[in-house]
């Protein structure tokens, strides 16, 4: 099966799945597919249906917060955890990319590497 038909083939068991609202473990039982290549397909449609969209990229930010300069706003904005934790901190970018971050990573180096992936996030943590 080609890329191409691979693709058709399982936009359309997503959309029967959906169409028929049945879950996602029984559906997947009765057309013989695994319920994980089912969920990977379905998000990797979705990332590709996002990227072919212009301006459909990333999630919009909430009516009710989303005010010019808010940090609804913004793509991006500054987290402090409660805690400090030897172990790497995933962060997952609207784009896909994972960004594993390292206990005493560098706050400067960690804005360059955001803004190499969305100019957007280049005034991350800037106030």
């Amino acid at each position: 099966m080609g890329k191409a038909s691979k693709e058709r083939y399982w936009r359309e068991l997503v959309r029967r799945q959906r169409d028929r609202g049945e879950t996602v473990a029984r559906f997947c039982a009765r057309e013989g597919v695994s319920v994980h290549q089912f969920y990977w397909w379905k998000r990797t449609l979705k990332l590709r249906s996002r990227r072919s969209m212009p301006g459909q990229g990333r999630p919009a930010a909430r009516a009710d917060t989303a005010g010019e300069g808010s940090l609804a706003a913004k793509s991006f904005f500054p987290v402090r955890l409660p805690f400090s934790t030897p172990a790497p901190i995933e962060l997952v970018h609207p784009g896909g990319c994972v960004v594993r971050i390292p206990a005493g990573f560098d706050p400067r180096s960690l804005r360059q590497i955001l803004a190499s992936l969305d100019p957007a996030a280049s005034n991350a943590g800037e106030n």
